[in-house]
């Protein structure tokens, strides 16, 4: 077999992915061989996975959420193309869902097989730069503005809540407390247009969150990102909308916004709030008013299920 390393994050889901990881560690090492790697703090896995492509590991399996995919990926694509690993995903975390995009296995010994025997197929990733000189690679999806407010919120309320009721209840804090919509004024591949939106949530894959489907149709291959906007609505409406993205049915409210691009510019009439990938880039002291997006086709060879 190629030379395959594992980078576990068993802090993953609230420190649950530990009990999982110590029960697949024998599967992945005794069985196929494959090197054991753990991370230790923030961003450990950036740094593992630098070290993995400079050492010439050639298939890497990111065990853990979507937040160590992400770090994972930005260690990757430090290196030229043809010295990146293939990579592979174990999703242990509490959302998953750039693996649920792949079609890999929510039962991760079935996506520990998957990631180590599977076929590698380019797979986009996406870019963002900001006015700070900051950037910084994602691989499923760039909230602005309620989503990324109620991923803000989240980290608030999960010390005393678990499972849904994490996201309803930041969602209900976020509808009460930072009802305020953005004017953007937004430049996608040379079109440009103004609106006023609550949220505007770019798409690399289809799902956010564990269970809201923001880009059903969307593709992780197709080298475009989608996205769907959500114009000035009432804080009821708000509530009412949200079991539509809920189901991926969405896209016929009039007051949605959708559209994909290769490459996006951006600029808002106040600071931005944003998440990639579910991790905090610019919170509540944020100083962001512009940034810009860009699709990379093929960046990375991901390991689908299909």
């Amino acid at each position: 077999m190629p030379a395959v390393r594992v980078i576990c994050n068993p802090h993953a889901n609230f420190g649950r992915a530990a009990r999982l990881a110590a029960a697949l560690r024998p599967l992945a090492t005794n069985h196929y061989g494959a090197e054991w790697c753990e991370t230790a703090y923030y961003q450990h896995a950036i740094h593992l996975a630098r070290q993995a492509a400079a050492e010439g590991v050639e298939r890497l399996i990111a065990m853990g959420g979507d937040g160590t995919v992400h770090e994972v990926v930005n260690g990757l694509m430090a290196f030229p193309p043809e010295e990146r690993p293939a990579l592979g995903i174990v999703p242990v975390g509490s959302g998953n869902d750039f693996a649920a995009s792949l079609g890999i296995s929510p039962r991760p010994a079935e996506a520990l097989r998957q990631a180590l025997e599977g076929t590698p197929r380019p797979t986009d990733v996406a870019r963002i730069y900001d006015d700070r000189g900051h950037s910084e690679y994602w691989t499923n999806t760039l909230g602005i503005g309620f989503d990324a407010v109620v991923n803000i919120r989240t980290r608030q309320v999960r010390d005393f809540l678990r499972g849904l009721g994490v996201y309803l209840v930041a969602a209900l804090q976020t509808i009460l407390l930072n009802h305020h919509p953005y004017h953007l004024r937004v430049e996608e591949d040379g079109r440009v247009w103004e609106d006023d939106l609550l949220m505007l949530t770019l798409c690399n894959g289809r799902r956010q969150g564990g269970m809201f489907w923001m880009a059903p149709q969307g593709s992780p291959t197709d080298g475009q990102i989608d996205y769907v906007g959500v114009r000035t609505i009432s804080r009821p409406k708000m509530l009412y909308t949200l079991p539509f993205f809920m189901r991926g049915r969405h896209a016929h409210l009039p007051y949605t916004r959708h559209g994909a691009f290769c490459h996006l510019i951006l600029e808002a009439d106040r600071p931005l709030y944003i998440h990639t990938d579910g991790e905090i880039y610019a919170g509540f002291d944020s100083t962001i008013h512009r940034l810009s997006v860009e699709s990379i086709p093929g960046a990375i060879r991901f390991i689908h299920a299909r």
